[in-house]
């Protein structure tokens, strides 16, 4: 399926509690429909505070890679790269997400990583159903794969339970890459630390 690439807006699909809420952007760029490979990196860990260290194995896609936990389903489709936990939690499960928009140097409407964050944080919960208490945790300055981008974090209730999505963006080339974690707000400490890991880690080609 092809995306029109002169269109971006964000938009909020809220599913059953028993599937992970997502936040995704209609346009996507054709870099994440290009061929990817997956190694299994066994041998990579992350020294947290968890008693398991994770073990990662590295999706690569045309234009970047990145290290998830190598349990994880990995669902690639024409609007996103999803990365789904093994074990579901009360609320869904927990996943990260790569989104591809277009900027205004390739027929999109963002000038800036600002304008995509602005955008976002206007349109969120986007008129959906069954949505309440939406508060912006934070929003600074971070680094994806030594690129400097904007982090913003967001809590709400859908269907009663609480969720909370901590996304970051950022421009290389024409494209606004945009990385989110989510989690039932009660379980957002399980695998953070694999959203951080992704982030140091994310490797530009």
């Amino acid at each position: 399926m092809k995306m029109d690439a002169k269109k971006s807006k964000w938009f909020v699909i809220f599913a059953i509690p028993a599937i992970a809420v997502i936040v995704t952007a209609v346009f996507v760029a054709p870099h994440i429909q290009s061929p990817v490979h997956i190694n299994n990196n066994s041998n990579i860990t992350h020294d947290g505070n968890r008693s398991q260290s994770i073990n990662y194995a590295t999706y690569t896609a045309a234009n970047f890679t990145i290290d998830y936990p190598a349990d994880w389903t990995v669902i690639p489709a024409a609007s996103k790269i999803l990365f789904v936990s093994k074990t579901g939690y009360e609320g869904g499960y927990i996943t990260l997400n790569i989104q591809l928009l277009s900027s205004s140097d390739s027929s999109g409407i963002y000038d800036s990583v600002d304008d995509v964050v602005a955008d976002l944080v206007q349109r969120f919960p986007g008129g959906a159903k069954n949505v309440s208490n939406v508060s912006i945790n934070y929003e600074r300055e971070e680094m994806l794969g030594g690129t400097k981008g904007k982090e913003v974090s967001i809590s709400y209730i859908s269907h009663n339970i609480s969720y909370t999505q901590t996304q970051i963006i950022a421009k290389r080339g024409k494209y606004f890459y945009v990385l989110t974690y989510l989690a039932p707000s009660a379980y957002y400490g399980e695998y953070e630390e694999a959203y951080e890991y992704a982030k140091k880690h994310w490797i530009w080609k």
